[in-house]
């Protein structure tokens, strides 16, 4: 057994930080990564509402633009 000092008795408080920095890394990636799906759920819905709209509306007329007269010289 290794002489006791103070690391092997009371831990490292660096190992402490690095493990505490790695869980919270991976609770956040977790997070970041259900909001993404929500996310891509939420626009695969909107996008199919959309074109389900689209579809059953009829296609706008387009406008018909009126030419107008050119004033000369004009007093």
């Amino acid at each position: 057994m290794a002489s006791p000092n103070k690391d092997s008795l009371f831990g490292s408080k660096k190992q402490a930080s690095l493990v505490k920095a790695s869980q919270l890394d991976s609770t956040v990636k977790e997070i970041i990564a259900s909001e993404q799906a929500g996310r891509e759920r939420k626009t695969a819905r909107l996008r199919e509402l959309r074109l389900e709209k689209e579809a059953s509306q009829p296609a706008p007329e387009p406008k018909v633009k009126t030419k107008r007269k050119a004033v000369k010289g004009g007093e």
